[in-house]
């Protein structure tokens, strides 16, 4: 299939804002930049919004809180940026959207950026932060017991990540669900880093500058790869997204595979996008809310 107009479009705008070269700037000058990016100028309404910091570790979280009286499943959300850029503003109606369509808490983590926090500061901030909503999610009128994470591009890396330690500590989370995330170290040399290397706004060379800002360690490299995990016995039931012009295509379809050869539930969609779609324009709205009818079908056993 080709690419749609709406598709073309967008890649067009971002190789004229530059996004594919922010590698060529210093990455203070690209998170500067975004800080300017304007909100939604109609954002999505939810019950609350509320704006914390973790005590132990100094996290900052968002928590979206759905309209009604609970009790309510969490999410765990996960901002993408290659590890080294954006924050909890980015995702921001991203989240307002999951937290209305799967009736669900939301909580957003603002983890440590590389290089100068590099592996694994970040995937620890967001295990301490989804330990710290089992804890506290009753004080939300949340079920602590009813979890599920998620995440797009690195972000979704950190839902990955978490949802394996979590699963080795014993907790049992209800689901995860991914976009085009991050699975494996670029030395892996996986096909689509070749097929989709330039034109499709995430390039081989950007991912690999982001790669090296979070890890430069070979000696890591293995543990720092969700997708090299040994064993992917009875975690959670997933739903992995990926677009299919973008270099992290195989990487994340290759973990979906891994998955459901170890008997885990899986669903799969490789989207005729490039990196980024979540929840932008047309096809990206509706792969969000196919996001948030999976993540409300597995937990919506607790909703009133």
């Amino acid at each position: 299939m080709a690419l749609s107009r709406e598709v073309l479009d967008n890649i067009a705008l971002f190789e004229k804002m530059g996004f594919d070269k922010i590698n060529h700037v210093p990455v203070a000058q690209t998170r500067e930049a975004m800080k300017h990016v304007p909100p939604s100028p109609n954002p999505t309404a939810v019950g609350q919004v509320i704006n914390y910091t973790i005590a132990d570790g100094d996290i900052p979280i968002r928590l979206y809180i759905p309209v009604g009286e609970g009790p309510f499943p969490s999410i765990a959300f996960f901002h993408g940026g290659g590890f080294s850029i954006m924050s909890i503003d980015s995702t921001d109606e991203i989240c307002r959207h999951v937290c209305v369509d799967a009736m669900a808490i939301v909580m957003s983590v603002e983890y440590r950026l590389a290089p100068e926090h590099a592996y694994p500061a970040g995937p620890h901030d967001c295990l301490a932060a989804t330990k710290w909503l089992i804890k506290n999610a009753p004080s939300y009128n949340g079920l602590p017991e009813v979890l599920a994470v998620a995440g797009e591009s690195a972000g979704g890396y950190m839902a990955l990540w978490v949802a394996q330690k979590l699963h080795r500590e014993g907790f049992k989370l209800k689901a995860q669900f991914a976009a085009y995330p991050v699975t494996d170290h670029y030395s892996a040399n996986h096909r689509s880093y070749d097929e989709n290397k330039v034109g499709y706004i995430l390039t081989a060379e950007l991912m690999r500058w982001f790669w090296d800002n979070y890890l430069t360690d070979p000696t890591k490299f293995e543990e720092a790869s969700p997708l090299r995990e040994k064993d992917f016995k009875g975690l959670a039931p997933a739903l992995i997204m990926t677009a299919n012009y973008c270099p992290l295509r195989d990487e994340g379809k290759a973990y979906a595979d891994k998955l459901a050869a170890a008997g885990v539930p899986t669903d799969y969609i490789n989207d005729e996008n490039v990196h980024g779609f979540l929840g932008s324009g047309t096809m990206g709205i509706e792969a969000l809310k196919i996001a948030s009818a999976y993540l409300y079908k597995h937990l919506k056993d607790i909703i009133n």
